[in-house]
């Protein structure tokens, strides 16, 4: 089943790898389209700060911003609908800190594939997800795309929800990378990261 085949990445749960946040307006990120960017974006450490913050591979804002690890580990496979935006991250509580390079993993693929009737939802009045209990994906809708154009994408009901495919799980783990976690979507729930 295709459904067996989709995870999604998040946040490894360590309270000294810090969550990013912008540090710049936000452009045209999150409008489901490919942007040009001139220059790297400047994100910065959110709330709360660790004490001891870690530099890893993944940190979320809440999209993934990743190490140059990873992005070499998923460049060659030519990602459809998927940019990596240099940025520059810096620690706001320490001005003379180093300012550390990262990719912010912009993924304006999206699919309509969300299984409604299936799945389980919390919904707001006018019909658009709030959470997700249960996620199930719609596999006709999903077999429609070749597998190239669904390795990795942002569901459209609920476009904070990102899914990758287990040839992208398995080329992110090959590099070994600190810093994040992988959920199965069948097992997988909008406050799964809270546990």
């Amino acid at each position: 089943m295709q459904q067996d085949e989709y995870y999604i990445v998040d946040r490894a749960k360590n309270s000294n790898y810090p969550l990013f946040t912008w540090d710049q307006i936000e452009n045209e990120f999150g409008l489901g389209k490919p942007v040009k960017i001139a220059e790297p974006l400047k994100f910065r450490f959110g709330e709360p700060i660790p004490s001891e913050p870690e530099w890893v591979d993944y940190h979320g804002l809440p999209k993934p911003v990743v190490s140059k690890k990873i992005v070499d580990a998923l460049l060659p496979l030519d990602l459809y609908g998927v940019q990596f935006v240099p940025a520059k991250v810096r620690n706001p509580k320490d001005p003379f800190s180093e300012v550390k390079d990262y990719w912010f993993m912009h993924v304006w693929n999206r699919i309509a594939c969300l299984d409604k009737e299936n799945s389980e939802l919390e919904l707001y009045d006018d019909g658009s997800v709030f959470g997700i209990e249960k996620l199930i994906l719609d596999e006709k809708k999903l077999g429609m795309f070749e597998l190239r154009k669904r390795q990795i994408f942002e569901l459209t009901e609920d476009t904070s929800v990102l899914l990758i495919h287990q040839t992208i799980k398995d080329a992110i783990e090959s590099v070994n990378p600190k810093g994040c976690r992988f959920f199965k979507a069948t097992e997988w729930y909008s406050d799964i990261v809270f546990d």
